[in-house]
């Protein structure tokens, strides 16, 4: 009749340290690939909302908003516009939501996330006029779009990505890892 012998005490801490050993080398290539994922995950959200917008404001021939949480009457509480956003027909060109107008809300994107823009347009409301372009009161720049960035594990491992608007209101998203965001 055979004999099993079990573990020894010795054989079990080796490879419960080098178990250790190997989780502790990939957790952080883990909490980058998380942080990765949320920023992408956002930046597709809002490409999202803006494709919407833009369809919209072609459908009902007129203007629609996205406003910050906490500017033109956005129910969203906040002041970023990481807290969230409306979207909303404006009807009457004041950048507010009036009675019937709203479309859209979106809550805070949650963790250490910023969203900003570097453009002065885009501080607090991105408007897509009739023919489903963006509407500026400035001329078109370099660092025109909304960045979306993780910077928890310090600007030099960010985890970055920037919606470029183009002339007829297309958005293009851009990766900048590892890069100081514009904002």
């Amino acid at each position: 009749m055979p004999v099993f012998r079990g573990f020894t005490l010795i054989e079990l801490l080796v490879v419960l340290a080098i178990a250790a050993i190997l989780f502790a080398a990939g957790l952080p290539n883990f909490q980058d690939f998380i942080r990765e994922q949320r920023v992408r995950s956002i930046a597709s959200d809002m490409v999202g909302d803006f494709a919407l917008a833009r369809a919209e404001a072609v459908r009902f021939s007129g203007r629609v908003v996205i406003a910050r949480a906490g500017f033109g009457n956005c129910t969203v509480a906040g002041a970023a516009w990481s807290d969230g956003w409306c979207m909303f027909i404006d009807n009457n060109a004041n950048n507010a939501v009036d009675a019937g107008e709203m479309l859209k809300v979106r809550q805070a994107v949650g963790g250490q996330v910023r969203i900003c823009s570097a453009a002065a347009d885009f501080a607090n409301t991105i408007v897509f006029g009739p023919r489903g372009q963006v509407i500026r009161a400035t001329a078109i720049g370099a660092n025109d779009g909304m960045t979306i960035t993780d910077d928890s594990s310090g600007a030099a491992n960010s985890r970055t990505r920037t919606l470029m608007f183009g002339l007829v209101g297309r958005v293009t998203t851009v990766n900048q890892n590892n890069t100081t965001p514009a904002c």
